[in-house]
């Protein structure tokens, strides 16, 4: 059957269902032996692929053509195979150009520059030295020229210049930061979500987390408590209006505190009662 042709129809029972063509991945049928396999091509597609990604990863993973963080572990590197695939990477190229530093999946900022030059967008060099690089690109259908300047001043700000990579080899350094700088600037769609880079991520540069600021707690006010029966301050008996807490407090008792539910009329309410009681066992003078 040419590829011109149509596909042969299938009937099943009262539903038609179409043939898949060639290079087409077809669900799975339900049978009397096995369950019907619900959920769309593309993940069908991504399951079947990740399952064969995990097979060839068992074998790959006992062998030393792959890093050291991938040895003996079959379930990581099936899933760098799986992501690398989706940008058009080879199984061993992907295992290559992938790592996972501190629990994140990045790229290798030579990776990076090879994904923005796959789908068509500009990247170059534009200085390279020991001391700075400057790096430049394009976004494909722009004019706008993104740019990055990476320098030893700037690693040396950020505590970078004593890692054993920026003593021995400064100048690449310069140049996979302001690399992968320019690539998130250009080609962030094409990154897969993997913002930063190996190199970055080494150099420990994550995203802080926002912390919440904490609710302030309503203030208190505690004076010495005068004896009882001593004679209070003239300003407290000129001042019959001042509100129950006030008045508590300048007779040596502490505020009530809020129970943080009730409005500030219901506060100064209890706080009155809490007052004309005190007045009427005889601890604060009226």
């Amino acid at each position: 059957m040419t590829e011109q042709q149509e596909a042969p129809v299938e009937e099943h029972g009262t539903e038609v269902e179409l043939a898949p063509q060639r290079g087409e991945v077809a669900a799975a049928q339900p049978t009397a032996e096995a369950g019907v396999e619900w959920g769309s091509e593309q993940l069908l597609r991504f399951v079947r692929d990740l399952q064969l990604a995990h097979t060839a990863a068992r074998a790959l993973v006992k062998t030393s053509f792959v890093p050291q963080s991938y040895q003996g572990k079959p379930e990581e590197a099936a899933a760098a195979i799986v992501t690398g695939q989706g940008i058009g990477l080879a199984p061993l190229a992907s295992l290559r150009s992938m790592d996972v530093i501190q629990g994140t999946p990045a790229f290798r900022a030579i990776t990076i520059r090879a994904i923005v030059q796959s789908h068509g967008h500009e990247i170059w060099v534009e200085e390279s030295t020991s001391h700075r690089a400057i790096v430049k690109g394009r976004r494909k259908g722009t004019d706008k020229i993104e740019t990055s300047v990476w320098d030893m001043d700037r690693a040396r700000a950020l505590g970078l210049t004593n890692k054993a990579n920026w003593k021995n080899q400064p100048g690449a350094m310069l140049v996979a930061r302001a690399t992968a700088e320019v690539g998130r600037l250009i080609a962030a769609d094409a990154l897969l979500g993997m913002a930063y880079s190996i190199e970055e991520l080494e150099d420990g540069a994550t995203p802080e987390p926002v912390e919440e600021k904490p609710k302030a707690a309503r203030a208190t006010r505690t004076v010495a408590r005068k004896p009882r029966g001593a004679v209070s301050a003239p300003e407290a008996q000129d001042a019959p209006d001042a509100p129950a807490a006030d008045v508590l407090a300048q007779d040596g008792r502490t505020e009530p505190e809020s129970t943080g539910s009730e409005s500030e009329e219901e506060y100064e309410a209890r706080v009155a009662a809490e007052y004309g009681a005190a007045v009427a066992r005889g601890e604060v003078q009226s």
